[in-house]
């Protein structure tokens, strides 16, 4: 009786286990913010980022240029650069083959770096303490085929991707298998979409064109059949 009694005694969170699980979290929500400062300032001053532009910086860097590349899309979460535009931008500046390459790579460092920034700033506390954001993991389920649809897809940005994954309970080994597997025919086909971009009109630029148009459709359909799967609950309780 006494074991049963001290099996089943309540366990109470220390204070300071809770502060700091919440400075972690605050922290992880400040850096987001100053990224979003960040950028705004730059949109606000003129500065866009396009995938001309971009190649245009990076043929000024020389040899160094690939390295500066994939070192972006390390940083690029905090400061919310899109994607697509790092990917056609590769493809423009490298090639359609080195260019998607070099992003494949950055995206999957970047994307480490991401799953691990979220889940050591920022899952103690979003888990245990926000039950809004406890239900929004539970119900997204980041699993190995829903990492590598989303990563395939671009049904969300991938920062969000990243974020979420880790501040889920999935396994790291798992999710960068995952967005790997996804990432790198995604920053292929932006990429070689990309190194076209100069060439409108010709066959490559319209094999690219259509490769993205077969993304769309099927990102389209995936949308569609999530949202008849949802109502399909609601239908059947009427």
């Amino acid at each position: 009786m006494l074991a049963i009694m001290i099996e089943n005694k309540p366990t109470t969170e220390h204070p300071s286990s809770h502060f700091k699980a919440k400075k972690k979290f605050l922290k992880f929500v400040a850096l987001i913010l100053i990224g979003l400062a960040v950028g705004a300032y730059f949109s606000r001053k003129g500065i866009h980022l396009t995938p001309e532009s971009f190649k245009a910086f990076v043929l000024t860097l020389g040899i160094l240029g690939p390295i500066i590349y994939v070192g972006i899309f390390v940083i690029r979460p905090l400061f919310m650069i899109p994607s697509f535009a790092l990917f056609m931008g590769g493809g423009l500046a490298f090639g359609p083959i080195l260019g998607p390459t070099y992003a494949s790579f950055g995206a999957a460092l970047g994307g480490a770096v991401g799953f691990w920034f979220s889940r050591k700033m920022g899952h103690e506390y979003a888990v245990k303490k926000l039950k809004l954001g406890a239900d929004l993991i539970d119900t997204t389920k980041f699993s190995f085929s829903m990492v590598f649809l989303l990563s395939l897809l671009p049904i969300m940005p991938v920062t969000v991707i990243n974020y979420g994954a880790g501040l889920s309970t999935m396994k790291f080994k798992n999710y960068i298998v995952a967005h790997v597997l996804g990432i790198t025919p995604r920053a292929f086909a932006y990429g070689f979409f990309g190194s076209t971009l100069l060439e409108m009109g010709s066959a490559k630029f319209r094999i690219g064109l259509l490769a993205l148009m077969i993304i769309g459709i099927v990102t389209a359909y995936y949308r569609l059949r999530s949202r008849q799967k949802k109502r399909q609950p609601l239908a059947e309780e009427a």
